[in-house]
């Protein structure tokens, strides 16, 4: 993992720890996780699917998929109150689902990646928002903050500012930048995911 003081660190993809799916058909590129009572509170994690399946099962999780590279995927979902479909065709479409909902992927034409984040339905919330260049936006980090990162689906380019400290980074393909501080970011180059996950607060 490569530092620049205490404003963001990068995590190159290299960094990423290969996990098995619980269905035992492919594996995920796990960028970070969270557990709490052996409960996942939330996880961010790359993958790649070269055929067409059933997902596995997380229930009680909420799930964010963005699709990153290929010709697209259809999502068929089905719970006991109805069904519903997404239809990824662009690259960083998005589709949000319950985990524990079932579902079925039908690929477009070949294998696709996606990023995956899961977050604990009732505990834990997920901001996921596509970011092409030129774009900016803020990152506003507090004690209900658990992670906060910009995920490069190219090689990018992004400003960071907060205060009087501005830097400026090169981001390689597939590697992920932490964000530690508040600080405005400006996307100059790429494209991306930017993923901010908080607890959810009553009232």
């Amino acid at each position: 993992m490569s530092n620049h003081s205490n404003l963001f660190s990068v995590v190159p993809q290299s960094d990423y720890l290969r996990m098995p799916w619980k269905n035992g058909l492919g594996e995920t590129l796990e960028i970070a996780v969270s557990r709490e009572n052996d409960e996942v509170l939330y996880r961010v994690s790359q993958a790649a699917v070269v055929e067409g399946g059933a997902f596995s099962d997380f229930s009680g999780l909420h799930r964010t998929l963005v699709l990153l590279k290929g010709n697209g995927m259809f999502l068929s979902h089905k719970n006991a109150q109805k069904e519903y479909q997404h239809n990824l065709e662009q690259v960083l479409s998005v589709a949000h689902f319950a985990g524990g909902d079932s579902t079925y992927a039908t690929l477009s034409n070949g294998a696709i990646e996606d990023l995956n984040i899961m977050v604990r339905e009732g505990k834990v919330s997920s901001e996921v928002e596509a970011v092409f260049s030129p774009a900016s936006f803020d990152v506003s980090r507090d004690s209900h903050t658990l992670f906060t990162g910009f995920y490069a689906n190219s090689d990018c380019e992004l400003l960071v500012q907060s205060q009087a400290i501005q830097q400026s980074i090169a981001i390689p393909n597939q590697a992920t930048v932490l964000l530690h501080l508040n600080s405005q970011i400006t996307l100059q180059k790429g494209c991306g995911v930017f993923i901010v996950i908080t607890v959810k607060t009553i009232g």
